[in-house]
């Protein structure tokens, strides 16, 4: 939880908020009009290198004599008898003035050091309050990079944003790497939200800064929704892009992906809703939505609410409480659903549907005597990463379109029975399965083409996992397995990765045998010979490609791996 100091911190050297008066922007930046004294107006030709008749000669629009002031006041001859006045002094009341030719001759020649705390008497924050971009580069550049510390640019900034100088805020976040989203301000441990880039922007009402710092990773914080209510709708409205399909239907793409917003107003965007055709709030804070998101909106082809903190969504028990009838794609995965949406289960257009790094016990929470006709078009389903024990064949089999599922790292202990559908990828690994259904290769025969159950407890391998005519890649490593089908099992002749590592191949109940391969060496000067008792079949001479029979306990290579006329990469080690 973030904590953040709404009220003023008095300490001089720090920026202070909008709700003190400004009454010049010499006040505004500290408790001295910026380091210069009032002299009253200047009517002779002032030649004594002071404090106050430089100011003077600037406030009288003498630059030539300011300059000339400032060469003698650090000329060791020319302010002879006069007291020498601090370098980083007159720095500043150049900065103010825009003086880059003094600016320059104190920073080359008298050598004067750029100050590193980020303070009103810094000249580099002068120069960002008083949107002297050109001044702001030659401080800058003048402080070693190594020295440059982020929150002398972070205060920098934050300044720039409160005064609208948006050529000095690009200057600092592109070429300076300030950072759009950090506070300037703090007091004592907490941060002061008016230090934050957006909230000063936002003070400032400034819509052209807001879209640069949320385009260069700026958040809204709840104070910015609260203090700024119409002009965080304004800057989100800003964000909608509005187009015209063929037919001349309005369609509206809403992507409020990682503003961190923590909840989403139904007016920042009720007047278009029933033409949102893609709605991105990824990467938010959101705890809960409207009713209307996203059952509500008609026209919805996308949604993507990832990255969040959503428990549930809103509640939809039937079909008449869901009329986004178009929605094709949805992700929900890295939030705290325990369950998938009942509302999804009315969706029949939806093809890819992800739900994954969830904490998901069971796939939909819903009465057995629910009515649905949704899912039939769905093609991938991601449910990976979650605490699934088990996968419901009442909700499975009737994904009759359905060609990629991911169920790894989850507790599943069984695989469901194989149904009719075009699957070509099965990602099952990091579970518990024991065993494989035996009619794998009976439904998905001429269909699988990528099949993983690597890091499960399987102990052996029946012999229609090697049926599968299309299969391409097969891991089924860090498992138990002892033993492979015979070779006139094999099917697979277009298996171009098998991934055996980390089994038991070559186990027997004899004592222990040593693991280092006997292969390549001379087979008379070993008695008795070893026979391995894993083949592989000629089906796969001209496929495989990649095989991996790392860390087993192989006495020898199996002579067939020779065979094998396309094989590029072969792991043996341990």
């Amino acid at each position: 939880m973030s904590y953040w100091s709404v009220g003023l911190h008095r300490d001089s050297g720090d920026i202070p908020s909008n709700m003190e008066q400004k009454s010049s922007p010499g006040e505004d930046m500290g408790a001295k009009v910026s380091l210069v004294e009032d002299t009253g107006p200047c009517s002779t030709l002032l030649t004594h290198p002071t404090f106050k008749n430089i100011q003077a000669a600037y406030e009288d629009g003498e630059e030539d004599v300011a300059r000339e002031l400032i060469q003698q006041a650090c000329c060791v001859v020319c302010s002879a008898g006069t007291p020498r006045i601090d370098g980083v002094r007159l720095l500043c009341v150049a900065t103010q003035y825009g003086d880059r030719q003094s600016v320059c001759y104190l920073l080359k020649e008298a050598c004067i050091p750029v100050p590193l705390e980020p303070s009103n008497s810094n000249p580099a924050v002068l120069a960002a309050h008083y949107g002297h971009t050109d001044l702001v580069k030659e401080l800058l550049d003048h402080v070693p990079g190594p020295c440059l510390r982020k929150d002398l640019l972070n205060s920098m900034l934050a300044t720039s944003c409160k005064e609208g100088h948006l050529d000095v805020v690009r200057l600092l976040v592109q070429s300076y790497d300030a950072d759009a989203k950090d506070c300037a301000i703090h007091s004592d441990e907490f941060a002061v939200i008016t230090g934050l880039p957006l909230y000063a922007a936002s003070q400032a009402n400034n819509e052209e800064i807001a879209l640069f710092l949320l385009q260069n990773g700026a958040e809204f914080s709840s104070y910015t929704l609260m203090d700024h209510p119409a002009f965080s709708k304004r800057i989100l409205r800003l964000k909608l892009q509005e187009t015209y399909e063929a037919e001349g239907d309005k369609v509206v793409s809403v992507c409020w992906r990682g503003l961190q917003l923590p909840w989403l107003e139904l007016d920042w965007f009720m007047d278009v809703s029933a033409h949102i055709t893609q709605l991105d709030l990824s990467s938010n804070c959101l705890s809960s939505l409207p009713s209307v998101v996203p059952w509500g909106l008609i026209s919805l082809r996308t949604l993507d609410l990832s990255n969040n903190e959503l428990q549930e969504l809103p509640l939809a028990n039937n079909s008449q409480e869901v009329i986004c009838s178009s929605l094709q794609q949805v992700n929900l995965s890295e939030n705290q659903l325990s369950s998938l949406p009942p509302g999804l289960l009315h969706l029949t257009r939806i093809q890819k549907l992800s739900a994954a790094k969830n904490q998901l016990t069971v796939l939909f929470d819903l009465p057995k005597t629910t009515n649905w006709i949704g899912l039939r078009k769905l093609e991938e389903l991601d449910v990976s990463e979650n605490c699934l024990t088990s996968l419901s064949t009442a909700v499975m089999h009737c994904l009759k379109s359905l060609r990629l599922l991911n169920v790894s790292r989850n507790k599943l202990s069984t695989f469901p029975d194989p149904w009719a559908c075009p699957l070509k990828q099965c990602k099952a690994s990091s579970n518990l399965i024991e065993n494989l259904p035996n009619t794998i290769s009976i439904f998905w025969r001429n269909h699988l083409e990528e099949v993983d159950f690597s890091d499960n407890s399987l102990k052996e391998l029946p012999s229609y996992i090697f049926e599968l005519e299309a299969v391409v890649s097969l891991r089924l490593c860090e498992n138990y397995i002892t033993t492979l089908p015979a070779p006139n099992k094999w099917k697979c002749s277009k298996l171009k990765t098998l991934d055996l590592s980390q089994n038991h191949l070559g186990k027997t109940e004899d004592s222990p045998k040593s693991r280092r391969l006997a292969f390549l060496t001379t087979w008379n000067r070993r008695d008795p010979d070893p026979v391995c008792a894993i083949e592989f079949p000629d089906v796969l001479r001209d496929s495989l490609e990649l095989l991996y029979l790392n860390d087993n306990q192989l006495e020898c290579v199996p002579q067939s791996v020779c065979g094998l006329h396309n094989l590029n990469e072969l792991y043996l080690s341990k």
